[in-house]
């Protein structure tokens, strides 16, 4: 995430408009009104042809359709399959048609496009946006390695507080692609990996590392569990006092959980419609530690249409410690990852986080395809492109007391509205003017979905 200054927003945002949607060089077409399919009556599904997909296994397109060979479809559940298929990210195109055949019965033609999978990308920042906190690295990512939507990562950074680390994750495991396995290890020096920071509490010089693997399976094509088991090591300077709980300088401990998640929507970069609902509870500390508390998380998110094209998109979530040690390092926060626009550059810290969104989404330009003719990279010329007009109430808050005990007082809170690029590769890009609790205006430039 970071700021721009208002004289750059507005050349900015014509200079993409006229980019990609007025170059003569372009072809555009709708993403989710040119298929054969949209207007198509409900047919029996007599077929389901496959083409396009020449590294992706076949299984991993079909268990996102909601219907079987068999069923009654319509053309809202064709619409409804191919924007799930574009969302597993795999792809840069999906187009889908019918071919009717008679009593009533149809084959189904599904075309994908594949993307780019392989690439190698620069790893700098600037941690809590200080520019005297430089890091420098590199990183390199295969989103598909197997074909099976399986991604594998590495990155590291030198610099203030070095990191580095490396994942696996695949999502299809077993005969029926229904079982899933990730595994990761990742190491870091001077601050906790993930969402948690530390600085608000002072500086920290302190080695942190993990390894872990999770286990799930999935149910149907909206529903996941998932069990989690990692192995976690702290170990403080000297001049970190009060850092890890453990007198010997190094905290080390065992942490388990279990993780449900139901997601229907259609696009998750940027949903339209549908609901996503993620839920979990961790145990920190397994009885071989001074480590001793448990975290609760959850994700609700809706996407309703309203109005034709309208939608509205609401959001909450928290995450709640509880137990009687709590280390500093796994403090949570308002105003790092979780951001409140109109205040944008707030942190809160506490043992407990809560918040919550409400966004109304007005397309401009909802659902194109971009077509560079003659591309010479096939990865790269279709390209899906949106352009919304986004209006939302953002809030957050931290507490150290339980959750039942919690009050306003730290609350922060923000509103405004703002213009939502959608561009290739699911990459949003948020231009707002907000305003927060302390009365003030702001512009951010926010990479990344808010809800």
């Amino acid at each position: 995430m970071a700021r721009l200054e208002t004289c750059r927003r507005l050349p900015l945002a014509a200079l993409l408009i006229l980019l990609f949607f007025g170059h003569p060089l372009f072809a555009v077409q709708p993403a989710v009104t040119t298929s054969s399919a949209d207007s198509t009556e409900s047919f029996i599904l007599s077929r389901i042809i496959l083409a396009g997909n020449k590294i992706t296994n076949s299984q991993i397109i079909l268990r996102e359709l909601p219907f079987n060979v068999g069923d009654t479809v319509d053309s809202k559940q064709v619409t409804y399959a191919r924007e799930r298929i574009y969302s597993t990210g795999l792809f840069a195109k999906v187009t889908t048609s019918v071919k009717q055949a008679a009593g009533g019965q149809g084959d189904l033609y599904i075309d994908v496009e594949e993307r780019w999978y392989i690439w190698p990308y620069p790893v700098f920042g600037f941690w809590d946006r200080d520019i005297k906190k430089l890091y420098l690295g590199a990183g390199i990512i295969d989103l598909n390695l197997s074909g099976l939507d399986d991604p594998l990562w590495a990155s590291f950074a030198l610099g203030y507080n070095p990191f580095g680390g490396i994942t696996y994750s695949n999502p299809a495991v077993g005969a029926n692609k229904a079982y899933m396995v990730t595994l990761s290890a990742n190491y870091s020096h001077g601050m906790a990996f993930g969402d948690q920071s530390l600085y608000s509490s002072g500086e920290f010089n302190a080695v942190f590392g993990n390894l872990g693997i999770d286990v799930g399976r999935r149910f149907g094509i909206f529903s996941s569990l998932s069990l989690s088991l990692r192995y976690n090591y702290v170990s403080e300077s000297s001049d970190s006092a009060n850092l890890v709980l453990s007198p010997t300088g190094k905290d080390i401990f065992a942490s388990a959980g279990i993780d449900f998640v139901y997601d229907s929507r259609d696009i998750k970069s940027y949903a339209t419609k549908g609901l996503y609902l993620d839920l979990s509870v961790v145990k920190y500390g397994l009885g071989e530690s001074i480590v001793d508390f448990s975290r609760g998380m959850f994700d609700g998110r809706a996407f309703v249409p309203v109005f034709h094209d309208l939608i509205i998109a609401s959001r909450l979530h928290g995450n709640i410690a509880e137990g009687p040690a709590i280390p500093p390092y796994e403090r949570v926060f308002v105003g790092y990852y979780e951001r409140i626009r109109g205040m944008f550059n707030t942190v809160s810290e506490g043992k407990t986080a809560l918040g919550g969104n409400l966004e109304l989404r007005i397309p401009i330009i909802r659902s194109y395809y971009l077509e560079i003719p003659n591309f010479p990279l096939k990865q790269f010329a279709s390209n899906r492109l949106g352009l919304y007009w986004t209006f939302f109430f953002d809030a957050g808050e931290t507490s150290d007391k339980h959750l039942v005990n919690m009050t306003m007082q730290r609350l922060l809170w923000g509103y405004g509205g703002g213009l939502t690029f959608l561009l290739p590769y699911d990459i949003v890009v948020q231009t707002d003017y907000a305003r927060g609790n302390n009365g003030h205006w702001e512009f951010d430039l926010v990479l990344g979905e808010s809800i």
